[in-house]
């Protein structure tokens, strides 16, 4: 490439997928992209307190890029990166707070000179300070009020993923085994319609210059379609609004990240109604 790229970009936990890397997966990455030059890390923690199942579950537990170069005796060094923000575990996107870890000077000092123009207003800081800080009350001494939410938010997460995951297992709709996050990975490929012809063989992707728009620039033009009219028809069809796996760069067709955590309860109901419905309907292969 005549632009070498400069940044791994990890999300962990990662989104769309809800899973958290195991640690000597993060180890090995970290380690590849300090073996070649100029190469930064930036692990996006941002779901780090919405990790709802864990090891006994059979899910990775969540560990932070700062753990591993702690157990590693070590500082994270100059070229890795860690951000996180209030807007998904706290459902506070429009505080508009974030946080960046890093011990590169020479990216921190122009951040902090960016800041005089752009800093977190004082209301919001001293919302922000409570938030982080009260603690329960008087029967619950030194338990801050954000760790009890955190649990309370991983109960309610872990409920729904039973309850969408049930209702998916009874249907025989595949699913992705997620443990983190506010999503499931769905497999919707059953679905896909190609016509009389059946899928397209797949073809080198140097040679997918009709794919169908920038977000499905992985896929060639067919497949892209395909899952185009499937996105369309979950929503006309069955009221199901998923976001096709095209938009998130998935080199695969027909499969879409579900938010199972952003409607009411009584939607949710709803919502599980539908994809059953979804489930008996024929598949197209």
């Amino acid at each position: 490439s005549a632009q070498p790229p400069r940044v791994l970009l990890l999300s962990s936990p990662n989104n769309p997928l809800g899973f958290c890397y195991p640690e000597e997966v993060l180890a090995e990455c970290w380690d590849w992209a300090e073996s070649k030059e100029n190469l930064h890390v930036i692990s996006d923690e941002i779901y780090a307190g919405s990790v709802y199942r864990t090891p006994a579950d059979g899910q990775p537990a969540w560990t932070s890029l700062a753990t591993v170069a702690a157990r590693r005796g070590r500082q994270l060094g100059p070229s890795a990166h860690l951000v996180w923000a209030l807007s998904k575990d706290f459902a506070l996107s429009g505080l508009r707070v974030g946080a960046l870890y890093t011990e590169n000077e020479a990216i921190r000092t122009p951040l902090q000179k960016l800041n005089d123009l752009c800093q977190v207003g004082s209301p919001t800081q001293a919302i922000v300070s409570r938030l982080l800080t009260d603690q329960l009350d008087a029967a619950t001494p030194r338990k801050l009020w954000c760790a009890a939410m955190e649990e309370a938010n991983a109960a309610r997460l872990r409920s729904r993923y039973d309850r969408l995951t049930a209702v998916l297992d009874q249907g025989g709709l595949r699913y992705l085994d997620a443990g983190a996050g506010l999503f499931l990975w769905i497999d919707l490929r059953p679905f896909l319609s190609y016509g009389d012809s059946g899928p397209p063989q797949r073809e080198n992707s140097g040679s997918w210059a009709g794919a169908v728009g920038v977000e499905e620039a992985l896929l060639p033009a067919r497949e892209a379609e395909a899952e185009r009219a499937l996105y369309l028809r979950l929503i006309h069809e069955f009221g199901l609004l998923l976001t096709p796996g095209a938009s998130m760069r998935s080199e695969e067709p027909g499969l879409f990240r579900c938010v199972f955590s952003a409607a009411t309860e009584e939607g949710f109901e709803v919502a599980l109604q539908r994809f059953a419905r979804l489930a008996a309907a024929p598949r197209a292969t």
